[in-house]
């Protein structure tokens, strides 16, 4: 008798067996795609199969899909599982390989791309320190910041300035307010051996650094990935306006700004059209499509990812 697998079995399958070696979300049921899945996202972090649940814990049948995954992929080595019901976070070992009891938080280095790597934490706080669903955008900046100045806002780790170097950046100015993802990205530049004069890293909060930023050299590429709202330092679309406009100042003429917007309330024509009320000097607005493996239900609404060019 042939063996039917569930959806969940073959998304995870056929993204894990695209890209066995490198991080990746390799299932998104936020995007309301796969009924009964909607509070599921999975992530690879070689050999780690991490498994966010925003309910209050998974399935019986997810559950067991899982189990079966796991049994068919020897590659992966442990089933992680996060139920995070805001603001509550709990960690479980589902399955995993390993002779000897697995230790929360994990830590380790994961690779990205071929011939980068970087720091992942996971089983303890929410955020991993990667956000795989931009792949597309990292492989953007790859292709296109040879001999580019960049400017890297709300940096976090520094994933989108290892691709920017990578590529061959002449310069990458990475901003961020947090002290321990700063430290992050210091060590994902350092054991990529990115650590050079090309990379400058600042803990600084961008809204306030407005002429700091403006004593600078032009920059060619902007990086705009900001929080959807943060209390205290990010209140969301003003703030994202205020950047946008501000940005008109710091590119050379020509320049493109990667803007990276995740609402689900906005349609990427409704934030284009935002953009364009913002910047009377744009030339162009280009979407850049996200991966196969983040499917939508309302695509237009799914995480957007525009190229700006001034």
């Amino acid at each position: 008798m042939t063996n039917i697998q569930s959806p969940l079995q073959q998304e995870l399958s056929a993204n894990l067996l695209q890209r066995p070696n490198q991080v990746s979300r390799v299932f998104h049921g936020r995007g309301r795609f796969f009924p009964s899945l909607e509070a599921i996202n999975v992530e690879w972090y070689p050999p780690v199969l991490f498994v966010q649940c925003y309910e209050a814990a998974i399935t019986d049948d997810v559950k067991a899909d899982l189990k079966a995954v796991f049994d068919e992929h020897e590659f992966i080595e442990t089933v992680l599982v996060q139920s995070r019901p805001w603001p509550d976070v709990d960690n479980e070992v589902l399955f995993t390989r390993s002779e000897t009891e697995v230790e929360l938080p994990l830590n380790f280095e994961a690779q990205l791309s071929e011939g980068l790597k970087c720091l992942v934490n996971l089983g303890k706080n929410r955020n991993t320190g990667v956000f795989p669903d931009m792949r597309t955008g990292w492989a953007w900046l790859e292709e296109n910041a040879k001999d580019k100045r960049v400017l890297n806002l709300f940096c976090y780790t520094g994933i989108f300035s290892l691709f920017a170097l990578k590529g061959g950046a002449s310069k990458v100015v990475n901003i961020d307010m947090s002290g321990s993802a700063i430290k992050t990205a210091q060590r994902n530049h350092s054991f990529n051996n990115l650590a050079d004069d090309k990379a400058s890293i600042w803990k600084k909060d961008i809204l306030k650094s407005n002429g700091q930023i403006s004593k600078q050299a032009k920059f060619d590429i902007i990086v705009m990935d900001p929080p959807p709202f943060q209390k205290g330092s990010f209140r969301g679309w003003p703030d994202y306006e205020k950047l946008l406009r501000r940005s008109v100042n710091y590119l050379n003429e020509g320049g493109v700004i990667l803007a990276a917007l995740n609402n689900q309330q906005v349609t990427f024509g409704e934030f284009e059209q935002d953009v364009r009320q913002t910047i009377e000097s744009v030339k162009s607005i280009t979407q850049v499509q996200v991966g196969d493996e983040i499917k939508e239900l309302e695509p237009e609404k799914g995480l957007k990812l525009a190229l700006i060019e001034l």
